[in-house]
């Protein structure tokens, strides 16, 4: 028998890759997984919710009181300060309206009617017009030859700390003014020296007036040297500075003129020869 021939190797299986998963079955799980997420989303949120509602029950059962009290407080709080605020308008608005009232009686020659109304703001401490009021008394009592009356007003208004430093300056300027003749010179002229300064409002008559202290405590030329500071400063008014040239001009005199020599005494008579 003769040997069959030999076959033809056979070609090599061929190894194919696995088929790729169907995609509709991949979408399929994905929607699945949302869906699940979105579920449990949900419930996660139900239980906050819930939590949140807990704990606010709490906390208003406990402090839910405090809470409606803190806002009524405030809602007082602000009703008070609008209230407090026109009453205050109110208040301000009729003592103006009796501060005019005063000042046309103190016009029309009815000084004791404005002389009561004046006293009576006056006790509005605090306020403005309570300090012009005061000054507008004190000159009511001038007016009357009652300079001592006048002068404890303008005492009682320098002293004040809670008055316009303006106002307190004023006071003692007119205190000086009407006690220049019986007051103690020294005594005034320390009240005046802190007026002095250039920054003050009433610094030219603080000097005039302290030139003329000076003078009353025979001090011819300090009083010389304040009179002409008067006349070289630029804001000294027109009429001061007149009058301060006139009083430089006096004092100068005074302090140059030569002291005057004694008289001789006269001669003894001689003795008459006796015969």
């Amino acid at each position: 028998m003769s040997k069959p021939k030999d076959a033809a190797p056979s070609a090599p299986q061929e190894i194919l890759p696995p088929l790729p998963a169907k995609a509709g079955a991949g979408k399929a799980k994905k929607a699945e997984k949302t869906e699940e997420d979105a579920e449990l989303e949900g419930f996660m949120s139900e239980i906050e919710a819930d939590l949140r509602e807990d704990e606010l029950k709490k906390i208003w059962q406990r402090y839910g009181k405090t809470i409606i009290a803190a806002m009524a407080i405030m809602v007082l709080s602000v009703l008070g300060v609008q209230q407090w605020r026109q009453h205050d308008a109110e208040q301000r608005l009729e003592l103006a309206a009796r501060y005019e009232q005063a000042v046309k009686d103190a016009s029309a020659g009815k000084t004791d009617e404005a002389a009561a109304i004046f006293a009576d703001v006056a006790k509005n401490k605090g306020e403005g017009l309570a300090t012009l009021a005061q000054l507008e008394r004190a000159a009511i009592l001038l007016q009357k030859n009652d300079a001592p009356g006048a002068v404890a007003i303008y005492r009682e208004v320098a002293a004040d700390n809670g008055v316009d430093r303006t106002f307190r300056d004023l006071a003692i300027v007119l205190e000086a003014l009407h006690t220049l003749d019986t007051a103690e010179p020294k005594t005034l002229e320390a009240k005046l020296s802190p007026l002095s300064g250039p920054g003050n409002a009433f610094h030219n008559t603080a000097i005039e007036l302290s030139a003329l202290l000076a003078a009353k405590q025979g001090d011819n030329a300090r009083a010389g040297t304040l009179a002409q500071q008067l006349v070289d400063d630029p804001t000294t008014p027109q009429a001061m500075r007149q009058r301060a040239q006139d009083l430089a001009a006096y004092y100068k005199g005074l302090t140059a003129a030569p002291p005057v020599a004694a008289a001789a005494p006269p001669a003894a008579p001689a003795e008459a020869k006796k015969p």
